[in-house]
């Protein structure tokens, strides 16, 4: 049995909750709010849901952990395993179980199955498309940047199109947009533009795929019927923690999943966001998400922040 003495009342109420329908929770950091989430997926395998229902997703994979040691931890029934993942893995199982859908859409060959390329061998690909430019036609002159944190730079610019919803072509346009300093540097921006279109037809051509391929051909797979379906009907109960640290692209899919899940319960911390610097959009995340729930809870007590640790919070988020 799961032990819940410790567990506030409100706590408890969240962890039994019936097995149907959907409760966005929301609260502060050290509030219990992944303490229930944990209580709550062993409530659900106590009470008869087979583990191969159930989807854990958090945004990065040392979030993990808690959920994975409460599993092994546990006096649980034999059979089945739960899933707990991350989005971004998510999406590359997707991409490529389902190749044969996804490749046309982006523009891959089907018969090849893509290379998944880390930020290493990104970085190295990207190198390999600058430098020449760099080496014989004076490419990004106007700035001293170190190289490495240049590939990055446009990996980055890539990744953020693809987690915001745009398309990567727009990104020297949308670069011009928000640049306030001088005229000059427009030019940067183009070469940006085209070292990104050179590094997007290189992947095309080889069939690897890094951040940015990975998410648009999810995002792409989730209009398949047959992609819906099959994780409408193999993940019935979701448990989705620190939704304020997703994406938007990776978050319309969580809108559009929750009416079709037997149960969900969605957490959101309301000074989160940290991870908005790689795309997340904690506001974005709120609004659409806690829309989409049938039910809505808050905790507001905190059970670990001292005072002084409460407002450096605080200040961080008012900070953001």
């Amino acid at each position: 049995m799961v032990e819940k003495m410790n567990l506030k009342p409100v706590q408890l109420a969240l962890v039994e909750h019936p097995i149907h329908g959907s409760v966005f929770l929301e609260g502060a950091a050290g509030s219990g709010k992944t303490t229930v989430a944990i209580h709550r997926l062993l409530y659900l395998l106590e009470s008869g849901v087979p583990a191969n229902e159930i989807l854990v997703i958090v945004p990065q994979r040392a979030l993990e952990y808690p959920y994975v040691d409460a599993l092994r931890a546990a006096d649980l029934p034999p059979g089945g395993q739960v899933t707990v993942t991350t989005m971004s893995a998510l999406a590359i199982e997707m991409v490529q179980l389902f190749w044969a859908l996804a490749a046309p859409k982006m523009g891959f060959a089907p018969d090849k199955q893509p290379t998944i390329l880390t930020l290493e061998t990104a970085q190295y690909i990207m190198s390999r498309i600058v430098d020449p430019l760099i080496l014989e036609h004076g490419y990004f002159d106007a700035i001293t940047i170190d190289r490495n944190r240049l590939y990055s730079q446009i990996l980055d610019n890539l990744n953020k199109a693809a987690v915001g919803g745009f398309s990567y072509t727009e990104i020297a346009q949308r670069l011009k947009e928000a640049w306030l300093g001088e005229s000059a540097q427009q030019k940067t921006f183009d070469q940006v533009q085209e070292c990104a279109d050179l590094f997007r037809r290189y992947c095309i051509d080889h069939s690897l795929m890094d951040f940015s391929l990975q998410i648009e051909s999810f995002c792409q797979l989730w209009d398949e019927p047959q992609v819906r379906e099959y994780l409408f009907t193999r993940y019935a109960h979701l448990i989705i923690d620190n939704t304020e640290e997703e994406n938007p692209a990776l978050i319309d899919i969580l809108v559009d999943w929750l009416p079709d899940a037997d149960s969900a319960l969605v957490i959101h911390d309301t000074n989160g966001g940290f991870r908005s610097f790689l795309g997340a959009d904690p506001v974005y995340a709120f609004d659409n998400l806690s829309k989409s729930c049938d039910e809505a809870a808050k905790f507001e007590e905190s059970f670990v922040n001292t005072p002084e640790l409460e407002a450096l919070v605080n200040e961080f988020a008012r900070q953001m």
